[in-house]
């Protein structure tokens, strides 16, 4: 089952490092990993996506929630979060038909955000899942790259996984 696990960590070197390699050595596999800054210049957030049951979540929170450098930790459930990705799709853009491309676009959601004279690439913003169904639903014109962020991932409604001295 896909799981996510948002972190609240110090902005420090090799942080990541040490949360990355806490859990290849445990022979889990990480699905998408997001790092960004938070409001706080000393703090970021780090979104984790794996596919694990409940007894390996439990298991990577209490190896993470040991780790100095992290202020905060809690898994985030679909139905509790908001969860997106955003992906880049170049597609060959010769001999296509553009009406038939762009109808695809728009039942995706997706904007186009560069016409090239052999290339259209196309940013789609969704669930993993989505952005999955997304580029299928591309491939009938040729994809040519894609680009994706991994997931980030916030708790719906006025939940905060961490509260600094400033809240």
């Amino acid at each position: 089952m896909q799981r996510v696990i948002s972190f609240i960590v110090s902005n420090q070197p090799g942080v990541l490092c040490r949360i990355s390699g806490l859990v290849s050595r445990r022979g889990f596999n990480i699905e998408s990993l997001t790092v960004g800054v938070t409001d706080d210049p000393a703090l970021s957030r780090i979104t984790i996506v794996m596919f694990a049951d409940d007894s390996v979540i439990e298991q990577v929170i209490k190896q993470f929630d040991k780790l100095l450098d992290v202020k905060a930790i809690k898994e985030i459930p679909r139905d509790k979060g908001t969860l997106r990705e955003i992906a880049l799709v170049k597609v060959g853009a010769v001999g296509i038909d553009r009406k038939d491309f762009m109808e695809v676009v728009n039942s995706r959601w997706g904007v186009v955000l560069d016409m090239g004279e052999h290339t259209t690439t196309v940013q789609l913003t969704g669930t993993i899942s989505y952005i999955n169904e997304s580029i299928e639903a591309f491939k009938k014109f040729g994809i040519v790259e894609i680009a994706r962020t991994g997931m980030v991932a916030l708790e719906s409604g006025d939940t905060q996984l961490y509260k600094g001295d400033d809240y």
